[in-house]
């Protein structure tokens, strides 16, 4: 079905930041640390230039990510919701004390630690002790740093052993509207990207293009969505030679990269394990003998990258008892996952490799992926140096291919970046098991040792297990004909995709659940902390920065220098602000452009337009249709003009008063 109206068009901020003579630590989000080389980068597709918007070299040792730590990442202290539902069964405790950074990299650690707290059950009507066996780490930029289109690139050394399975470390991005791991957030709007209004799905889609009025600040008609692109997840474990239904034949370890999205294919889908088959085959009386798989046709595979044949999608039904969301059976619908395969070596475990995705949102769009090349010989070990010369494209999604399948769209949400390693019983973890085995996922519990992959735990127990970034870049497009697609932005809050309202108006579904919501205060983000952490001396303040030069962004003249330090140690009372200590403890304050506890972290300042904001702004009158503002307005300045006359007759009074006065005291001198 058609819309009734037609949807806004893109209102996003375009790219404004200065290419040459950025003087300060606040340019954006720009790592002042960002070599000049890799300002820019060139689009692969065509062949133009990109320029930075936001990067992190990671080169400050020791950061730390805790909500209210860092202008740009936010690490989670938390439970994954994904444990207890249909979802992937997690089984690791997020704990913002597993992320740092450390040799020029961001480390995510992963290992074996029980975690305990207590569940509100809504079934039984009790509190409830739960249990986590492992600790990992996330890091988002929600609500912080958000872009719409455009070229990422990360640099990463993966996790463990490749050959065992039972590790997931992901890099994606999510729509703004929905907060990863905070399922009461993404239900039913993740991973919607579909603009449309069709009534059968209007009840499953939260935020449909038939809604005349979407509230809270959102368009009217338009289909909005927390939407899911993944620049890689990974599988590790031995499959003891090629894996099936894959072409060109795929082994672990590898890499999925997927395009979540909904509305997703409804009948004849193509069973797990199983490869889409595209034609019908018919009896020779014309009748049907075989009714065919359905899937996207037209994806373009390469560089040692094969369909995913064994994820399709998932299935959202109505909320089971006790689970943290609610849907009703008219809210059920069907999210498809729509990715390859990539292979993978050890070498990617060993060392840097770069992996990158150039998206083009909206209608018209596409997103791409790429690897760096390596090759492979017959034992699947790197040649060569393992950073590789060129990119291997090995992904293509067009927008034409899912608009003629389902009517979806290549996402055009403003979008945040996130990295974590989970565990989980669903993603490289046996299947199948001895009948007498016990399914638990406790590395300290003998009889659990069979529901794990072989060294699974011994891996974690003896190993430090940490997945390391040494890079994020972002880069933008400056001209809009220059690629296919909308125009590309930056803001989480754009006024053609607003989200700040939303989140506002539910702000409890982008919060913890009891207990650690009494931690929160009422606010899914405290706010930035700037110095205040305790210290000693002033290198526990963040030293000295050894940088480029910041006046020559776009050129190769540059050269290091050395910017002043990051912060003081200084006693409570002399510090002033809301983190600072008292009487005679001594806590860091930081010097302008640098900010975090202890001053670790670059001050960024976000200037994108906010549509939250604009709305904020408007006039007081701006709601009044014009007829009441004109009778408001007419009597406001009546009501001047008497009080003026009457001030001006009262002078006048006075001042005769004054006179008469005068003239009786000269009366009675004479």
């Amino acid at each position: 079905m058609g819309r009734s109206k037609t949807a806004p068009r893109r209102l996003g901020r375009k790219i404004a930041i200065a290419a040459i003579g950025i003087q300060s630590a606040t340019a954006g989000f720009i790592d002042i640390d960002t070599p000049l080389e890799k300002r820019t980068t060139k689009s692969i597709i065509d062949g133009t230039v990109y320029h930075l918007v936001m990067s992190d070299e990671f080169n400050t040792p020791n950061r730390t990510f805790k909500d209210g730590h860092d202008p740009v990442w936010t690490a989670l202290d938390k439970p994954d919701d994904d444990s207890s539902s249909a979802g992937g069964g997690s089984q690791q405790f997020y704990n913002s004390s597993q992320v740092t950074t450390e040799d020029g990299m961001l480390k995510i650690k992963t290992d074996i630690g029980t975690t305990t707290w207590q569940r509100f059950d809504p079934v039984e009507k009790t509190w409830k002790k739960e249990h986590a066996y492992f600790q990992s780490g996330m890091v988002q930029s929600w609500e912080k740093f958000c872009f719409t289109g455009g070229i990422v690139e990360v640099d990463v050394i993966l996790p463990g052993d490749p050959f065992i399975g039972g590790l997931w470390p992901a890099v994606w991005m999510l729509g703004n509207l929905g907060r990863a791991t905070y399922e009461a957030s993404t239900n039913n709007i993740w991973p919607w990207s579909f603009d449309t209004c069709d009534r059968k799905r209007q009840p499953a889609q939260t935020l449909s293009a038939c809604n005349s009025a979407n509230h809270f600040g959102m368009n009217p008609y338009q289909g909005r969505g927390a939407t899911e692109i993944d620049l890689i997840e990974i599988m590790t474990g031995d499959s003891n030679g090629p894996l099936p239904s894959t072409k060109p034949p795929i082994e672990l370890p590898y890499a999925d990269m997927t395009l979540q999205v909904a509305p997703g294919v409804e009948e004849n889908r193509p069973p797990n394990g199983a490869a889409p088959l595209y034609k019908t085959l018919l009896a020779p009386n014309g009748h049907t003998q075989w009714e065919a798989n359905t899937w996207y046709e037209g994806i373009e595979f390469g560089g040692n990258t094969s369909i995913n044949p064994f994820f399709y999608g998932t299935y959202l039904g109505e909320t089971k008892p006790g689970e943290p969301v609610s849907r009703t059976k008219k809210q059920a619908f069907q999210a498809d996952a729509v990715g390859g395969a990539h292979q993978l070596v050890p070498d990617h475990f060993k060392r840097v490799h770069t992996f990158r995705l150039e998206w083009q949102p909206g209608p018209g769009g596409r997103i791409d992926w790429f690897s760096k090349g390596h090759k492979i010989n017959e034992t699947l070990t790197m040649v060569g140096d393992g950073k590789g010369k060129d990119w291997l494209h090995a992904m293509t999604i067009l927008d034409k291919v899912l608009n003629e399948t389902m009517g979806s769209q290549i996402p055009d949400e403003p979008s945040y970046l996130i990295m974590n390693t989970a565990v989980s019983s669903t993603w490289g973890f046996p299947y199948d098991v001895p009948s007498s085995c016990t399914k638990c996922y406790d590395c300290n519990d003998p009889k659990c040792s069979c529901a794990f992959y072989a060294g699974f735990c011994k891996m974690l127990r003896n190993e430090n297990v940490s997945m390391k970034i040494d890079a994020v870049r972002v880069y933008q497009s400056r001209d809009d004909s220059a690629h296919v697609g909308s125009s590309h932005s930056l803001g989480c809050d754009p006024p053609d995709h607003p989200t700040k309202g939303w989140i506002k108006g539910h702000s409890y579904r982008y919060m913890r659940n009891e207990p650690f919501s009494y931690a929160d205060k009422g606010l899914p983000l405290r706010k930035i902390q700037t110095g205040g952490g305790t210290c000693m001396i002033d290198s526990d303040c963040g030293g000295n920065l050894t940088s480029v030069n910041l006046t020559a962004v776009d050129s190769n003249d540059g050269s290091n220098q050395t910017v002043g330090g990051r912060g003081k140690c200084v006693t409570g009372r002399d510090f002033k602000g809301i983190f600072s200590g008292s009487g005679n403890s001594k806590v860091c304050k930081c010097e302008p452009k640098f900010t975090g506890p202890h001053c670790l972290a670059q001050e960024h300042i976000d200037d994108t337009e906010s549509a939250y904001e604009n709305q904020n702004k408007k006039s007081l009158f701006h709601h009044i249709p014009d007829f009441r503002v004109t009778f408001v307005m007419g009597s406001f300045f009546v009501g001047l003009l008497t009080l003026l006359v009457v001030v001006n007759c009262a002078t006048v009074q006075s001042r005769k008063t004054v006179v008469k006065k005068e003239d009786s005291n000269a009366v009675l001198w004479t």
